[in-house]
């Protein structure tokens, strides 16, 4: 599949939330999916994608704070924590409710499945949003070999900088799509093909892998279903996307 030419997808805008521009995806045909992984990965196929932007980063403590303070939405759950809690980290403990409420108020919105492949994957379906090489700690924040602890042979044992590990960013330069923190996304947690036996659709989608996963959970395809209204886990984030008409 040829690499995606059109409407300049390494242009950046400045976005509503300060601090964490929004990244122009292209539309086209992309990869989704794929036939060597886990049933609920399956099948592998290309769809064609609508343009999008999408946060350069995970949103932030700081970010999160600034929200908190204009709507008196609740706290996330580890803002005072000192490590988790710190303003340039990914901020964690929010539910999916939150993670909505917190895009709705910038006028954008959570990304889907297929926006979250697309911006991690391009449009060849990448394992990694860099392409080719390991998981290392030049690349992605991630744990210990064996699921689920975090490790400091990245420098962090727990979350880092959402500005952190450029060398793993995508092909449009959007950082820790896998790695640092699981991301929100907007869809029930369904097969993508048949019926779903998960608690009645009940379920979210979470992607990415975070600070404590093992190699397994660390790709652009792995689908974790989560309760929508858990606001306690340590290594659960989000970042917004602009959708196009």
């Amino acid at each position: 599949m040829a690499l995606l030419t059109a409407s300049a997808a390494l242009a950046t805008g400045a976005g509503p939330i300060a601090g964490n521009p929004l990244i122009a995806v292209s539309a086209g045909p992309f990869v989704f999916g794929r036939d060597d992984g886990p049933d609920n990965e399956r099948p592998r196929r290309v769809v064609q994608g609508r343009p999008f932007a999408i946060n350069r980063t995970e949103i932030t403590n700081r970010q999160y704070e600034a929200f908190v303070a204009a709507s008196g939405h609740r706290r996330a759950f580890y803002a005072d924590h000192p490590l988790l809690g710190l303003p340039d980290r990914p901020v964690v403990g929010v539910s999916w409710g939150d993670a909505i409420a917190f895009c709705r108020h910038y006028g954008l919105a959570l990304p889907s499945e297929q926006q979250y492949e697309r911006a991690a994957r391009g449009v060849e379906g990448d394992a990694f949003p860099w392409q080719e090489g390991p998981r290392d700690e030049a690349r992605a924040n991630v744990g210990a070999d064996v699921c689920c602890s975090g490790d400091e042979r990245d420098g962090y044992p727990m979350t880092a900088p959402a500005e952190s590990f450029a060398a793993g960013a995508s092909r449009e330069g959007v950082l820790n799509l896998v790695g640092n923190v699981w991301e929100w996304t907007s869809d029930v947690y369904a097969p993508y093909v048949g019926v779903s036996t998960t608690a009645e659709g009940r379920h979210r989608v979470l992607r990415g892998g975070s600070w404590n996963s093992d190699a397994r959970h660390l790709t652009t395809t792995y689908r974790l279903a989560y309760d929508p209204d858990f606001r306690f886990a340590a290594n659960g984030g989000f970042r917004c996307v602009r959708s196009s008409p």
